[in-house]
């Protein structure tokens, strides 16, 4: 299928931003390479800032799609919160630290009210899934979900830790370590046979 120019400037300027950050990315160089005029970027466009916006929107419909689709699934509690933490993972991994730091830029406030709106649209939906564990009892009802969501969140930062990342062959084994210790502690995982 061959990509409309405004798709051509969105999937570059993704894989632009993404290496470089977008603070660094010009938009000659965006429309450089999705091989697009400045006017053409400009019909689509106002700015680059509104192009970062218009991709982390598109970015966050898509994630909240895959976790609508994977919370509505019949499979194990268990089963879900690995591919919870996976999907985490690879999202935290696609984005490069150049990305996140500029962010943080006293300049990019526009961009950071949208970044953390993301952020709390997922933690919103990821305790809505642990509340509704919880009342089905497939998740331990005496634990705080306060808690449990502030350790997770230690957890995925620990994610790019060179430290943990050398403990594991792959990012698909770390992630089912990571999972079983946070829902089975250290305790041996009883058999729903016995």
């Amino acid at each position: 299928m061959k990509l409309t120019k405004k798709q051509q400037i969105e999937l570059k300027a993704k894989e632009l931003f993404w290496k470089h950050g977008f603070k660094k990315v010009t938009i000659d160089e965006i429309c450089k390479k999705a091989n697009v005029s400045r006017k053409t970027f400009y019909t689509y466009y106002e700015n680059k800032t509104a192009l970062v916006i218009f991709i982390l929107q598109e970015m966050s419909k898509e994630i909240k799609a895959v976790y609508a689709r994977m919370l509505e699934d019949d499979m194990p509690f268990a089963l879900k919160m690995e591919k919870m933490l996976a999907l985490k993972l690879k999202m935290s991994e696609s984005l490069s630290m150049e990305f996140m730091a500029d962010f943080y830029n006293p300049d990019a406030q526009e961009l950071l009210e949208c970044f953390n709106k993301m952020k709390e649209d997922s933690l919103a939906i990821t305790m809505d899934f642990f509340s509704k564990a919880q009342q089905k009892g497939e998740m331990n009802p005496h634990l705080d979900l306060n808690y449990v969501m502030w350790m997770m969140q230690r957890v995925m930062e620990q994610c790019s830790s060179p430290e943990l990342l050398a403990l594991f062959p792959t990012a698909e084994s770390m992630t089912r370590q990571i999972s079983e210790s946070i829902l089975y502690g250290i305790m041996p995982v009883k058999s729903s046979h016995s």
